[in-house]
């Protein structure tokens, strides 16, 4: 395990995966890189694809990479530090991408809220994540900001640190703004020990340091603190927009640094009332399963802020490949959010190369199977014939490359150059995971064009659909020789809106025993045999037992409510310590991807709607 300064204030995650009594813990170099507790929530606004993150202690993060934004509270006994207390709870304000932390203090509360502005007057350009803390204590506490070499993922590097005025400089560059100038600071580096320290000491100054703090080690520190009375309340702005490369070479001086006004920002109800006119538009559900009307509202709202711009977006790994991204778009149609959902099928188009490929997707057949899945999904339920009519071309060359690829797939040379997503671990379950996409791609291609009057195109696509059956039956068959097999095919069947689900076929039947079996109270494992449990492949098993008439589906659908509370932000790959596996399924995304962006909120509908 890695060395850690016992006196270094670590975020709340890397506590529990460097502590040896906790059931986290990370044995070896990985202790210091987030494995088991990726659950942040997203922040950020509809129109701009700069997303910030905060974990479930109020940590703020704007940018991979960045750095992060922590709070600590001064009580009449001692300090609090939300990453070290149990007295922490966190929501969502009414299923909104605004994020209540909430630490007991004694004498009462502190309040702790955080959500994304767009530019305006007062806020930067791009756009602002604000900060608001509340003394809802009868007592008055201090507070501080704490500026931290960390990100959500793992430890980063902080060089130096400034203020100019009200404004924090963190590498040259103008990172936090505040609402007035703190009445004490405190700085740390590697050499002189964590900010933290001088804070607990009592050794905060009235004065910044004259030449700020600087680190060569990159472990640069800083806390800023502020008289809170009873109810009285302080805000911050942090830009949205990374800096450019040329402003963090160059030193700020007082005439470079323009100050943002967070008093000017939206107030938290603001915000919320427009989060709930964006998905005004989408249909009413009822449901009677506890907690799932929220879950549902809050995954769509997720859903708008992965679709923010031309191109769907994680904040992990920026762009998002053609295969999940077309699950985004299903999910936005079917949830009635239809703007959005053209607009990202628009933006993979500009990603199509003359060949009929994505572009660095070349060893993806199913992207170009869930590209067209996704156009017939959107037509449809948008009633966009113009787009159709638009996409023809693309539609045709597409359907052509995706039937030229999977009928040689079937060599050596074919599956050597193809791949699918993260849960396929064998050739036999990429085999049936691809036929099963082609064949269902094919299809919704077929439908596309009729809709766009292309009749004689539609009759070649359909026959290209129909030489693929016998083989998918073949397929499916053989996928009960293994659960990771059938679970592929499973996943597969249900994501694509597969014929091979519908009245008369027996294959959920015979498949879905062996996926159950291999479950743990209706999650399923990332990869079988992992410990990571998976939200999407729990949904997609949901899905399909509710379509198979299983009444314990709502297993699935309870687990995942479980896992997403409170924020709904559960971890891609969900660490199950009942399975003491050597390797942990390393999560990537939080649980409105799951649920939204990567295919399962779609799946989740029809969860809910059947065990309702």
């Amino acid at each position: 395990m890695p060395a850690v300064d016992s006196d270094e204030l670590l975020p709340w995650w890397m506590n529990r995966q460097t502590d040896p009594a906790s059931p986290d813990v990370v044995i070896g170099e990985g202790a210091d890189r987030n494995s088991t507790h990726r659950s942040w929530t997203l922040l950020g606004t509809v129109g701009s694809s700069d997303h910030g993150v905060i974990d479930p202690r109020g940590t703020v993060t704007p940018r991979i990479g960045g750095f992060s934004v922590d709070w600590w509270v001064g009580a009449d006994d001692r300090w609090h530090l939300p990453s070290r207390s149990v007295a922490v709870r966190q929501r969502l304000v009414d299923e909104s991408p605004v994020v209540e932390t909430t630490m007991r203090v004694p004498g009462g509360e502190v309040v702790h809220r955080a959500w994304a502005v767009a530019a305006g007057d007062g806020v930067p350009a791009g756009g602002a994540i604000v900060i608001e803390l509340r003394n809802a204590s009868a007592v008055p506490v201090a507070v501080a900001v704490a500026i931290r070499p960390f990100d959500a993922t793992g430890r980063c590097s902080i060089s130096q640190i400034d203020l100019v005025d009200s404004v924090v400089m963190i590498d040259g560059h103008a990172a936090v703004h505040l609402a007035r100038s703190p009445s004490r600071v405190a700085v740390g580096s590697a050499e002189s020990g964590d900010a933290l320290t001088v804070v607990e000491s009592g050794a905060a100054v009235a004065q910044w340091p004259a030449g700020g703090v600087r680190c060569e080690a990159g472990r640069a520190s800083a806390a800023l603190l502020f008289p809170l009375p009873h109810t009285a309340s302080i805000r911050i702005l942090i830009p949205s927009v990374a800096p450019t490369e040329t402003r963090r070479r160059r030193r700020a001086t007082p005439e470079m640094v323009q100050a943002a006004v967070p008093a000017a920002a939206a107030d938290a109800d603001r915000v919320v009332a427009g989060w709930e006119v964006q998905t005004r538009r989408s249909p009413r559900i009822e449901l009677l399963e506890r907690r799932a009307p929220e879950a549902m509202r809050a995954a769509r709202r997720f859903a708008l802020l992965h679709a923010a711009g031309d191109d769907a977006t994680s904040w992990t790994e920026g762009l998002v490949e053609v295969f999940d991204a077309c699950s985004l778009v299903v999910a936005l149609a079917q949830h009635g959010l239809h703007a959005e959902s053209a607009r990202l099928l628009m933006g993979l188009d500009d990603r199509i190369d003359v060949d009929g490929r994505f572009e660095q997707e070349h060893h993806r057949i199913d992207a170009g199977a869930a590209w067209l899945h996704a156009v017939a999904e959107h037509v449809l339920l948008a009633d966009d014939a113009v787009l159709a009519r638009t996409l023809v071309g693309d539609i045709a060359k597409i359907a052509h490359r995706v039937h030229h690829d999977i009928v040689g797939g079937g060599d050596r040379r074919g599956r050597r150059r193809s791949s699918g997503p993260g849960w396929i671990d064998s050739p036999e379950s990429l085999r049936v995971h691809e036929l099963i996409w082609a064949h269902s791609g094919l299809r919704s291609a077929a439908l596309t064009l009729r809709i766009a009057d292309q009749s004689a195109a539609a009759e070649e696509i359909e026959g290209f659909a129909d030489e693929l059956r016998a083989p998918v039956d073949e397929a499916l068959n053989a996928a009960s020789r293994a659960v990771s097999t059938a679970l592929a095919a499973l996943c597969a069947l249900v994501e694509s809106d597969s014929i091979f689900v519908e009245a008369g076929s027996d294959h959920l039947a015979r498949l879905l025993p062996l996926v159950i079996d291999a479950s743990v109270n209706g999650a399923i494992w990332h990869r079988v045999g992992s410990a990571g449990m998976s939200p999407r492949l729990s949904a997609a098993i949901t899905g399909a037992r509710a379509r198979a008439g299983d009444v314990d589906a709502v297993l699935g659908l309870r687990w995942m409510l479980d896992v997403g509370e409170p924020t709904w932000s559960g971890p891609e790959g969900r660490s199950h310590n009942e399975f003491p596996f050597g390797s942990r399924s390393p999560p990537s995304h939080a649980f409105q991807c799951a649920t939204a962006r990567r295919a399962a909120s779609r799946c989740l509908s029809a969860a809910l709607c059947t065990t309702a």
